[in-house]
């Protein structure tokens, strides 16, 4: 008997849908509920109450696994969620991590659920990289027996929006492997696309017989009434962030410089869910400055007042522009929307040249496109045109046992000229102009599991970073320090200037004096005739670094992705060829492994 109170269907829509899933095969329910899950994500939505989840008959002998490959553990806790939702609904669910999995296992998987991320440009999180690499290699099984669906996870204004999550879509069904549903993509803001499609898609892995027989049954879920004093706070989240006021600005930087790096203490105390580990990452809300929202509208020939329509609220454009929108940069998809809204030969063409594209999209905002592609856009389509403002992510450079109740950050102000304008960083700016007095930051916990200190405190640690890299790196000797018996531990830095950018230099000249860190190795580019980098100070110490190396430490790398990490890997390779007396390829393996036994780390943007 079904109550209606708990359906937002009529009751022909009821008989309707109910005549039309019984009357489907299998693969038939397969493709309406990837269908409907991609209809659902694309952007429309509906709302309904809770309701209990259909009573149908389950078969236990129906497997899932489910696995995931992710950096900072959205895909993980993604592969959690479904594993729940699966087993609630009699699927014999297991999940695995692709850092652990066995890669000829994947031959003998009836169903998979693969939920996978894609690191920057198109590149396999490392979680994911031996097995992206196996189902590409000669040695991939035949999988003709194996059902698959794949769920992406992505950031859509990089070029390659969602590609790994792609590649394993299309390389298991190329082996052979039948897929059950539609991939799907998510962007940045997943949780409810990712969710939708979980809820469609995974009853499709179940026997469809007896979901097919099964009726429908709903039943109205009556809350238990709580007691305030019951209640507990509710957790602050990327979706409920906690508004953290502010204890102290400093500046790093030596007077004379030209740039600008904030030491920000935030205060955490009595926050559920701001519970942090060495390592985590700390996600912060900024606004637009006032500036360029006036740039904005000074270009559009919009009104501040006029109002318009953002996530289902009013308010006006101002406002939105201001609290709700990305303006300091152009990224694929806004080019895209743009183009659908507002057609233009001159940018079609542009955006089909991928180099030019990169080029002309690299440093340039909004303003700088609506100047040099204009049209007589209204405040309406220009929201929707816009990217959400999205949170921006700093390694958190205090250890919670050092500092209980705070939050501390390292902030580069970012600041540069280009297209003939001066460019301001978002988050930074925003952050810079924060008031000590009566502020307060939106900010939420980003988990990064991939970049932890050893279990052991005793395992030595050999830690690089340059610039603002070295913020977690400070949380991990705070940490060591007030470890029983900490292991020793090497820190390489690097910045331009020694007397105007050596970041945190009293402090570590206290970790040294107390043993806290052991060795320090500096590099400082821009002071002599010939510039020095990290990797450099790295090759000096070439022996040292692979004794330590030999004897288990750990070797962590935190900085800008494109070059300072790549030349660190590259040198890192270097020296275990050089004093390890191997071959380049040997030396290869050797760092491969240390990354696949997480003894080699990296947090890089």
């Amino acid at each position: 008997m079904m109550n209606i109170n708990t359906s937002p269907l009529s009751d022909d829509q009821i008989e309707l849908f109910t005549r039309l899933t019984n009357s489907l095969s299998k693969e038939q329910l397969a493709w309406v509920s990837g269908y409907l899950a991609g209809f659902s994500a694309s952007g429309v939505s509906s709302e309904s109450p809770e309701i209990q989840e259909p009573v149908a008959e389950t078969n236990i002998q129906n497997t899932l696994t489910i696995l995931y490959g992710s950096r900072t553990g959205n895909g993980e806790g993604l592969a959690k969620k479904a594993l729940k939702m699966a087993t609630e609904q009699g699927l014999n669910a297991t999940i695995k991590s692709m850092a652990d999995y066995k890669v000829r296992d994947l031959q003998s998987e009836k169903n998979l659920l693969v939920i996978v991320s894609t690191h920057g440009e198109g590149v396999p999180p490392f979680a994911a990289r031996e097995l992206h690499e196996f189902i590409y290699s000669k040695r991939a099984p035949k999988l003709e027996n194996t059902t698959f669906a794949v769920l992406a996870l992505g950031d859509s204004s990089y070029f390659q929006f969602c590609k790994t999550g792609k590649d394993f879509d299309e390389q298991l069904e190329k082996l052979g492997a039948k897929r059950l549903v539609p991939r799907i993509a998510c962007d940045v803001d997943f949780e409810e696309a990712a969710e939708n499609w979980l809820k469609a898609t995974l009853p499709a892995f179940g026997d469809g017989k007896a979901t097919a027989k099964a009726k429908p049954q709903f039943r109205l879920d009556i809350p238990v009434k709580v007691s305030v004093a019951e209640k507990k706070p509710e957790a602050h989240t990327k979706k409920n962030p906690f508004m953290a006021p502010v204890y102290e600005k400093i500046s790093l930087h030596g007077k004379g410089s030209k740039r600008q790096t904030l030491h920000i203490e935030l205060s955490t105390e009595n926050a559920p869910g701001l519970d942090y580990e060495p390592g985590d990452a700390a996600g912060v809300y900024p606004l637009n400055s006032a500036e360029l929202v006036g740039d904005v509208l000074a270009v559009t020939g919009l009104n501040a007042g006029d109002f318009v329509i953002f996530n289902g609220v009013e308010k006006k454009l101002e406002t939105a522009l201001h609290r709700n929108v990305e303006l300091s940069k152009i990224t694929t998809d806004v080019v895209g929307r743009y183009l659908e809204t507002y057609p233009n030969k001159k940018l079609k063409k542009l955006s089909e040249d991928t180099d030019k594209f990169k080029e002309y999209l690299d440093g340039r905002d909004i303003v700088d496109l609506l100047q040099d592609y204009p049209s007589e856009i209204t405040a309406e389509n220009l929201i929707k045109i816009l990217r959400p403002l999205q949170p921006r992510y700093y390694s958190i450079a205090s250890s919670p046992k050092a500092y209980p109740g705070e939050l501390h950050l390292t902030v580069g102000v970012v600041n540069y000229e280009n297209a003939g304008r001066e460019k301001y960083g978002t988050c930074s700016t925003y952050l810079s102009e924060v008031e000590v007095e009566d502020e307060k930051v939106p900010i939420f916990i980003e988990r990064n599991p991939g970049f932890r200190l050893p279990e052991n405190d005793e395992t030595p640690i050999i830690m690089v970073g340059a610039g603002t890299g070295i913020a977690p790196y400070r949380a991990f000797v705070q940490h060591r320090e007030l470890a029983e018996k900490p292991g020793k531990s090497w820190l390489f830095f690097g910045n331009r200037n020694f007397e105007t950018e050596f970041l945190y230099q009293t402090e570590w000249q206290g970790f040294l004096k107390s043993g806290a860190l052991t060795k320090m190795d500096v590099a400082f580019s821009r002071d002599g005739d010939k510039k020095v980098y990290v990797q450099d100070r790295l090759l000096e110490n070439a022996k040292e670094v692979y004794q330590w190396l030999e004897e288990g430490s750990n070797f962590y790398i935190c900085g800008d992705m494109k070059n300072m990490a790549r030349h660190v890997q590259d040198t890192l390779v270097k020296i275990v060829e050089k004093e390890g007396v191997m071959t380049k390829e040997n030396a290869q393996e050797y760092v491969a492994n240390l990354e696949k036994e997480r003894r080699l780390q990296l947090d890089v943007y």
